[in-house]
């Protein structure tokens, strides 16, 4: 049987073995951090601002989008059978003032979803207006026939 010094100095070799390890890792690992891994310092003023800018240009980009359905929506429901002037006005000067949110920013790339918005916008406008002619034109050309075929 082992002694109770036998006991003693080997559970004191381990915890010496245990604090030497441990120092030397804590070593090793602040040698490897200050010298030969540099651990990268930013300035985070400039990234900060770069995100309080895309949160201020999500927040216009969401208003902007209500007000573009809005829009959408009187084109939907605007009747081109009956010319409206004002209302067709109205329309193009809410598109016009989607396209000028570019030109309010200084021309910048992030603003450019106002040109994009406007010009479907406008083609939505002109197909609606397009589809309600030839609607109308079609109308007319059935009457005719319809006239002819009972003249016939």
């Amino acid at each position: 049987m082992k002694t109770l010094n036998q006991i003693s100095e080997i559970f004191w070799k381990k915890i010496k073995f245990i604090m030497v390890f441990t120092l030397s890792v804590c070593l090793i690992y602040i040698v490897i951090t200050k010298f030969i891994f540099k651990v990268p310092i930013t300035d985070n003023q400039e990234l900060l601002e770069s995100i309080k800018q895309h949160e201020t240009l999500l927040e216009d980009q969401q208003m902007h989008i209500q007000k573009i359905k809005d829009i959408r929506e009187q084109i939907k429901n605007m009747d081109f059978q009956i010319h409206q002037v004002q209302t067709e006005d109205d329309i193009k000067r809410a598109i016009f003032q989607i396209r000028s949110i570019y030109k309010d920013n200084k021309m910048n790339s992030k603003y450019l979803f106002s040109i994009q918005s406007s010009n479907l916008l406008q083609m939505y406008f002109d197909t609606r207006e397009q589809h309600s002619s030839l609607q109308k034109n079609k109308e007319i050309i059935l009457n005719n026939l319809n006239e002819c075929k009972a003249n016939i």
